[in-house]
């Protein structure tokens, strides 16, 4: 492993979940237990490879303007142990979910409390700079307007020190970072020539270089059937200008379709496609998937009976892949028949509600 300079988290979103989870005595959710071992994992691994910081790129949070008591104490008690027992300084960027207001207010943050503990802050309309050993990290937390986010990075572009690596995390959303996904955030390529070695940004929960040097960070891990396809994990930024991404151990969502393979079903959160002749043989397919280890699974069935007299589905429905995808062509459709409607913040407000709709699951 390469000597890393800084570990980097996004998107972690600790809640208090519904589906496959249970409760232990102490009161501490199963599901919430695997985001803390993640964060956990990625951090000693960090630490082993000589980071002496962790940065998190928002959204600490999964329900905006209210935090579980257990999720805090839990949350709370965990940093607390990377900052003054591990011993890495942390930076925690403010996303959209961790915050009450729709802007970036220090006292409508939800991880505001984690500066009691040592964590640095970053919630505010302006820009925070950190040195980590001579590279220059750069934090600008949650706008909800691109075009004022798009401003801020610029004037502080006007400020850097070409001399020294620059990078800058920010929460947004980078069109293509999620294949599939309508072009409704910010374009990659509005930020080449401002000067940064890297633009990693939280909020969209996929791991992906979508050019050269602009990164969507990811989230830590898997949190519903929304993730189905995308790459979860940690990134550590080496010494020598070089970054590495690593998945975790926690489960991770997929959906069944065709052939069972016992080492991508067990452990994981599977959901089966399948036409059946019968509510017995859709029985068998699901005992058998349990059996091959899945920690938890849904049905998707079809009965082949449906099937008589269906139409074909459209080439528009066709594409239509998951939930997220349906809802942010709604917004599009939305904004050519009213040219009024912002459709960015409207996407952005309905990406929350269903956000926090499968949180309960």
């Amino acid at each position: 492993m390469k000597k890393a300079l800084y570990g980097l988290i996004s998107d972690t979103h600790y809640h208090v979940w519904d589906a496959f989870a249970s409760t232990a005595h102490d009161g501490m959710n199963s599901r919430l237990k695997i985001q803390l071992d993640a964060t956990r994992e990625a951090v000693i691994s960090a630490k082993e490879a000589g980071a002496k910081a962790l940065f998190h790129g928002g959204d600490v949070f999964h329900v905006r303007g209210s935090i579980a008591p257990t999720v805090l104490h839990f949350t709370s008690e965990l940093y607390d142990w990377i900052i003054n027992t591990l011993g890495l300084d942390v930076y925690i960027l403010a996303g959209n979910h961790d915050l009450e207001t729709n802007d970036s207010v220090f006292s409508a943050n939800a991880s505001a409390s984690f500066a009691k503990i040592g964590a640095k802050i970053v919630c505010s309309k302006t820009s925070q700079t950190f040195d980590i050993d001579g590279v220059k990290v750069h934090m600008i937390s949650w706008y909800n307007d691109h075009k004022e986010l798009l401003n801020t990075v610029k004037e502080l572009a006007k400020t850097l020190d070409s001399t020294v690596p620059n990078d800058l995390i920010i929460h947004t959303s980078i069109n293509k970072a999620i294949p599939g996904m309508p072009d409704v955030g910010m374009e990659a390529e509005e930020f080449e020539g401002l000067g940064f070695r890297y633009v990693l940004s939280g909020h969209y929960h996929n791991h992906k270089e979508v050019i050269p040097g602009v990164i969507s960070i990811g989230a830590l891990t898997h949190q519903n059937w929304g993730d189905i396809g995308t790459t979860a994990g940690y990134m550590l930024i080496n010494a020598d200008g070089s970054y590495s991404q690593y998945s975790t151990q926690a489960p991770i969502f997929l959906e069944l379709d065709g052939d069972m393979e016992e080492s991508a079903i067990k452990g994981n959160y599977v959901r089966i496609r399948a036409v059946i002749k019968d509510d017995e043989e859709g029985k068998k397919i699901e005992k058998m998937v349990k059996l091959l280890g899945a920690s938890g699974v849904t049905r998707n069935f079809t009965m082949e009976s449906a099937l008589v007299g269906a139409t074909t589905a459209t080439a528009g429905t066709a594409k239509i892949d998951s939930l997220k995808e349906s809802v942010g062509n709604y917004c599009i459709l939305m904004g050519k028949s009213d040219t009024s409607i912002d459709v960015t913040k409207l996407t952005a407000i309905c990406d929350d509600v269903l956000s926090q709709a499968e949180g309960k699951e």
